[in-house]
């Protein structure tokens, strides 16, 4: 048998901080997998959605590595992820609804999938690894803040919440939606973090606010 451990987080403060998600897979004693990385970042972004996601990669991994045919025991310390994907409570979140459609549909791809809590201090590894995102991406972060900061003066707007923010190399340009918080540029579709060319439109978007606050002050 399979065993799959799985952890979410969502800081500084949930909902609405950073969502990361890790997992690690064994069968006895050896180690398949792990795997941990950032779900989302803002308003979208609680633990259950962290959590929900950790089971989802794990479960995605496992198809893709020639496992569906055998027995498989997802282990979370979340007892309402375990209890919806039992059947036990219902799933009343719309954030969460589909990624519980997503984690039912993949295990009906298995022999068997069983789903079970444990205890925080039996999660050790899969709550290590959450944190191990938490820690990578607060040290990309800044980075990224600086880099917005050099992009928000070649911002253009083309209307309402949307943008045109270019490329690092200025080879290019992508479209921000701040309404939607989404980016067409290939770090925001992998990876679903708030990328420089988000962060450089919501620059850009303040400083034409406070121009305009300003100049109807004056007048």
């Amino acid at each position: 048998m399979i065993t799959v451990f799985c952890d979410g987080l969502c800081e500084p403060v949930n909902p609405g901080g950073t969502a990361c998600y890790g997992w690690v897979a064994y069968r006895g004693r050896e180690k398949l997998a792990e795997d941990w990385g950032v779900v989302c970042s803002g308003p979208g972004a609680t633990n259950n959605v962290a959590e929900y996601t950790a089971i989802v990669k794990a479960l995605e991994w496992l198809l893709g590595n020639g496992h569906a045919g055998e027995e498989v025991e997802v282990r979370s310390d979340s007892q309402l992820c375990v209890r919806q994907l039992r059947g036990e409570y219902a799933v009343r979140s719309a954030r969460v609804a589909p990624l519980h459609r997503r984690a039912r549909e993949l295990a009906g791809r298995f022999r068997k999938v069983r789903f079970r809590w444990v205890p925080r201090e039996q999660n050790a590894e899969a709550d290590a690894l959450s944190r191990r995102a938490y820690a990578e991406r607060r040290l990309v972060y800044p980075r990224r803040l600086a880099r917005a900061a050099e992009l928000a003066p070649r911002v253009r707007p083309l209307g309402g919440s949307r943008f045109t923010v270019p490329s690092q190399s200025g080879r290019g340009e992508y479209e921000v939606n701040l309404a939607a918080g989404t980016c067409s540029c290939p770090d925001f579709i992998r990876r679903r973090l708030k990328c420089k060319h988000l962060l450089a439109a919501e620059t850009a978007a303040r400083a034409s606010a406070a121009f305009r606050e300003g100049g109807e002050q004056e007048g």
